[in-house]
């Protein structure tokens, strides 16, 4: 059920219902995996900055094989790169019939696209997604080399990319994306992390904490708790000096219990801290009886104020 939970959220979060099959924005992040073949890898692809050239806003992104490229979606649903003659080439075209071809410029041994389905699916962290574009690639004069066909789903992008190569098809999957202010798993992951507010801090201030634990892995992640405390935070100067220890002043009533994660779990905290001006690490874990714990850091700068006048 939080598969579907986590992805209706995020699908609010970017309105679906503009159907964006390659959403830009700076900032917005793709990762791909590949596993199958002999050589298993991640690969990152994101939107770096925006530029404005005749008058047009162009994205600068980074794709799967680190190319960059200036591109932007036109107002006919299509996906086109900006060249160093200042024409403009045609990567996707969204609006596209199904059976319809055109010519794309993204990869000097791909040749040209054709639109295979509308309303493709594809199987991502044991879900089924729908309503995707699938287009497949004429090979062009390299051997192989070059891209086979792409996936592309509303609202997430470029979900699934397929290259030839000497040693058989590579096809990278999408396993993460970063949309605007939303996140997405695709496939199983775990991790723990911190989240704060800010990265300054006055010398007196409220400091807010979260810990998040995310488990999108198939297997429930079962932790033990010898007390009813779950987690715990300090914070160190540059030298690595402890200068706040959260539980220092803390009761804790003693039970032993057990949490099975599945999805996404937060703890937090708020805290009022006096410290001196300087650059401090905060550091947090939950206190479970594994050995080595979930544990994690940030750094943070805390400088004097001044009121402004």
């Amino acid at each position: 059920m939080f598969y579907f939970m986590r992805t209706f959220l995020f699908l609010l979060a970017t309105g679906l219902a503009q159907a964006q099959y390659f959403p830009l924005q700076v900032g917005n992040q793709w990762i791909y995996r590949v596993d199958e073949g002999p050589v298993k890898e991640l690969k990152v692809a994101e939107v770096m900055r925006a530029e404005t050239i005749d008058e047009k806003e162009y994205f600068v992104y980074k794709g799967i094989q680190g190319e960059p490229a200036r591109i932007r979606v036109t107002q006919e649903n299509k996906l086109v790169q900006l060249n160093a003659d200042g024409s403009e080439s045609i990567w996707t075209d969204f609006n596209a019939a199904e059976g319809a071809s055109f010519p794309t410029a993204f990869d000097s041994c791909t040749g040209r696209g054709r639109v295979e389905k509308r309303n493709a699916t594809t199987e991502l962290l044991d879900r089924i997604w729908e309503n995707g574009i699938q287009v497949i690639y004429s090979a062009a004069s390299c051997a192989d080399a070059g891209v086979s066909d792409d996936l592309y789903l509303p609202g997430l992008g470029l979900a699934q990319r397929t290259y030839q190569s000497f040693t058989g098809p590579r096809r990278f999957k999408l396993s993460y994306a970063r949309i605007g202010n939303a996140s997405i798993v695709t496939s199983g992951e775990y991790s723990f992390r911190i989240n704060l507010n800010q990265k300054t801090y006055a010398t007196r201030a409220i400091i807010n904490l979260r810990m998040t634990l995310e488990n999108w892995t198939k297997e429930p992640l079962n932790l033990h708790f010898n007390s009813g405390q779950s987690f715990d935070f300090a914070i160190r100067d540059a030298a690595g000096e402890t200068v706040y220890f959260w539980s220092a002043n803390k009761l804790f009533v003693a039970e032993v219990r057990d949490v099975t994660v599945t999805g996404e779990k937060n703890w937090t905290a708020t805290e009022e801290l006096d410290l001196k001006p300087g650059e401090y690490v905060v550091e947090a874990w939950l206190t479970t009886d594994r050995k080595p714990t979930f544990k994690a850091q940030v750094p943070i700068t805390v400088a004097e104020i001044v009121p402004a006048n």
